[in-house]
């Protein structure tokens, strides 16, 4: 008598009508057609078919066969043996060197028959299509369950528990968790950094869920949104987790907040000014306009407030310490932080914001926005044409198979070459909608140079160091310092983004669109000399 195995699956989704029981019972009289005993039934419940490294019982099964002598591996479908053509082939090519063969119920895919042979191969292609777009349709699906508030699996946020509701689950608040939630919110308000709160933490024995805290956990508790109350879905990429464009994002109240968005916003606001970076504008505390923008020309080291002491008593100066990083001391002379900043201003006033540097920022961002719109046509129509060819080139593939049969050269290969085109095609497909999508970059915003120069002079007129430093920011790219001169360069669009007032995004800073036009440089000559600091080290 033969002897048989059966292989059942039922994907994650559970987006098959044929439930596990109705597989193995179809299978079960088909091994009786064969004059088959059925030896062993595999399955795998939950697992979907592109996860071949995850079906324990797959890979159990196709052992069995060949440790015991199987005749037929039977199952329902070729999507329920493989979702991807190449292992497919693989696969079956591996059973019948054991002596074993494939029988799926929905497909003649009998390798002795020309039919069979490219019946086998249009069904693998066909469900690795179809397992792509189950894929979609599960993001998708995903994307509207996020937006209706309910939790789309991950790590469960610390503070929280998910409860079934239906066949989805929402996050609801864990008390004895969310105590320590709070405590460490309120130790950082008052002013306790990671390091001590962990250690606070474990002295008092509030764990999490048994585990010790690290200066690296509180970091990343203190800087998850979730205890606002706002959950974000498909945010990065499942595979490369790279952070996908922020319109993709799913953004959503859904759940009980533990501390508040003012709370949470101090705590950021507080955690930025204690990590040492440099940004444009400089530092949050700096009572100077130029502080992280300024270079030194001589040895490129970004220079830095010290003080000094002169006949007027104690000053602050912008000095050169390079050499404290390891470069050679350099020549550059130390200058009066006060003056330069008004010397620096006032000629930034007199050359950048004016009303002829924003008429030609206007003009420059038209532009280049029909040059975008030349480059996007010729860009659309190369993609056309490599559809077109990928196209062409799948055609001939699947005539190659037909014509054929069991003569068609190296069957790996072939099959290979049908996935690798009909993924080419699928990825051209997605570019091509990307950008007929894609909007003109740089839309000028709608401005009127007298009156955005006259507005943007009257902000820099009222406003503190510190939001004229954050203004400053928005257009200047880098200030460099040399012996002759000084030199500013500047993104034209960003000053007219700052001039319309729409890259005002938070009360902290000016956040301007990315860049579209070149960088503008402007020479300016050196300061008066009464910048210059004579003041010893402070």
């Amino acid at each position: 008598m033969k002897r048989a195995v059966i292989y059942a699956r039922v994907s994650k989704q559970r987006e098959e009508s044929v439930s596990i029981e109705a597989q193995i019972q179809q299978c079960t009289a088909r091994a009786a057609q064969l004059g088959a005993d059925v030896v062993k039934v595999f399955l795998d419940d939950g697992i979907s078919g592109r996860e071949t490294r995850n079906r324990a019982a797959f890979r159990r099964a196709k052992a069995f066969c060949e440790a015991a002598n199987v005749d037929f591996f039977i199952t329902w479908s070729t999507s329920r043996f493989a979702r991807n053509m190449l292992e497919l082939f693989r696969s079956d090519e591996e059973l019948k060197s054991i002596g074993t063969r494939l029988e799926c119920l929905n497909a003649d895919i009998d390798d002795e028959t020309d039919a069979g042979f490219v019946n086998k191969a249009i069904h693998g292609l066909m469900d690795e299509m179809y397992s792509r777009q189950v894929a979609r349709d599960t993001l998708r699906s995903q994307k509207l369950a996020a937006a209706s508030g309910y939790f789309t699996g991950g790590g469960l946020p610390f503070g929280y528990r998910a409860v079934k509701e239906g066949l989805r689950s929402r996050l609801v608040v864990d008390q004895s968790e969310a105590v320590v939630v709070q405590k460490i919110f309120s130790l950082c308000l008052a002013g306790s950094g990671a390091q001590a709160i962990a250690l606070a933490l474990n002295a008092a024995g509030q764990l999490r869920r048994g585990t010790k805290w690290t200066k690296n956990g509180v970091n990343y508790l203190l800087k998850n949104e979730v205890y606002t109350g706002v959950r974000i879905f498909n945010k990065t990429h499942r595979r490369t987790r790279k952070v996908k464009p922020v319109d993709q994002w799913v953004k959503v109240a859904s759940h009980p907040a533990l501390v508040t968005t003012e709370d949470f916003e101090r705590v950021q606001t507080m955690l930025e000014q204690r990590t040492p970076h440099h940004e444009h504008g400089g530092g949050h505390r700096s009572a100077f306009l130029f502080t992280g923008l300024v270079e030194c020309g001589i040895c490129s080291g970004r220079l830095q407030i010290r003080t000094g002491r002169g006949n007027g008593g104690l000053y602050s100066y912008y000095a050169c310490l390079g050499h404290k990083n390891g470069a050679p001391r350099c020549l550059f002379k130390a200058v009066r932080a006060d003056l330069f900043d008004d010397w620096l201003l006032g000629e930034i006033l007199d050359h950048v914001i004016t009303p002829a540097a924003m008429v030609e920022a206007l003009e420059d961002l038209a532009a280049a926005g029909a040059s975008w719109a030349r480059e996007r046509e010729a860009a659309r129509a190369q993609l056309v044409a490599k559809i077109r060819d990928i196209e062409a080139r799948r055609a001939r593939l699947f005539e190659l198979l037909e014509q054929g049969g069991r003569s068609t050269p190296d069957l790996a290969l072939v099959s290979q070459r049908l996935r690798e085109r009909s993924a080419e095609l699928e990825q051209l497909q997605a570019e091509l909608v990307t950008l007929e999508a894609t909007p003109a970059p740089g839309r000028a915003p709608k401005v009127e140079p007298e009156t955005a120069v006259e507005v943007m002079r009257e902000v820099i007129g009222r406003a503190d160091a510190k939001r004229k430093r954050a203004f400053l920011g928005a257009f200047i790219e880098r200030v460099t310092a040399n012996l002759d001169g000084v030199t500013v360069e500047y993104r034209p669009e960003a000053l007219l983004e700052a001039g319309s007032g729409s890259s005002v995004r938070s009360t902290c800073r000016w956040l301007p669109v990315s860049g579209v036009l070149r960088t503008k440089t402007i020479n300016l000559g050196r300061p008066g000399r009464s910048t210059v600091a004579r003041a010893g080290r402070g």
